[in-house]
């Protein structure tokens, strides 16, 4: 009977106030999540996990020794992606790293290599960022990715120790430097060897380097990585 009436006081508050699209601000039908079909046609999907050589593990693996890497989407300016990325980031909508989570599952889920990951792991926010912001924008689609897989979450391990200023319009090779000693981990006594990195976009590499560098000075650890942009 609880049930009954929560989902009936639901229904009510969207006849009055609809969900709407974060893309194109359009209401949402019942069946949809976050965006619109509309939209979501429009995401510009790599297919990047179909591809054990794709462009993405080619521009890592110079500098990390991983076993795979992909991103569900190619990130270019002024593009759903790029506004949908920003809700997540700056808008509150963590709903969004539950719908992207979602997604990269369903085009992971046949890929064998992502079947041997023992934990879960995001690319920390520096503490007053964390704070400022009031959550990790990867957090929820960590979350995600780690529940189907049925794995820990592990939160806390990897620590942003430098605030580094917004990376943007640096250099690969300064962005590099500057972020080389901005991370570190908390504490090497940790029983998973398989991580899967997540972050949000791929632009240079080089965060995604700092960290997964770290979580492979054990010898005995793998790495692995997903994202959910890939700039070009």
């Amino acid at each position: 009977m609880k049930n009954f009436a929560k989902e009936c006081f639901s229904d009510l508050i969207n006849l009055f106030f609809p969900p709407i699209c974060l893309g194109c601000k359009s209401p949402l039908i019942s069946n949809e999540k976050s965006i619109c079909v509309h939209c979501e046609m429009q995401l510009p999907f790599t297919y990047f996990h179909l591809d054990k050589n794709n462009e993405m593990i080619q521009k890592l693996s110079d500098a990390l020794k991983i076993d795979t890497a992909t991103s569900l989407c190619y990130f270019e300016k002024d593009s759903i992606l790029e506004s949908l990325i920003y809700h997540l980031k700056y808008g509150g909508q963590q709903k969004l790293g539950e719908y992207f989570g979602e997604l990269i599952i369903d085009l992971i889920k046949s890929n064998e290599l992502f079947k041997n990951i023992e934990a879960v792991i995001p690319v920390p926010l520096n503490s007053k960022r964390k704070r400022k912001r009031g959550y990790n924008q990867v957090t929820v689609f960590g979350e995600k990715i780690a529940a189907y897989l049925g794995v820990p979450f592990v939160e806390g391990y990897l620590l942003r120790t430098q605030n580094t200023k917004q990376l943007a319009k640096t250099s690969s090779k300064d962005r590099s430097v500057i972020l080389k000693n901005a991370f570190q981990i908390k504490t090497k006594n940790t029983s998973p060897k398989h991580w899967l990195l997540v972050d949000d976009v791929i632009t240079t590499g080089a965060t995604l380097e700092a960290c997964g560098s770290l979580l492979l000075e054990n010898p005995e650890n793998r790495l692995s990585i997903a994202t959910i942009g890939y700039r070009i």
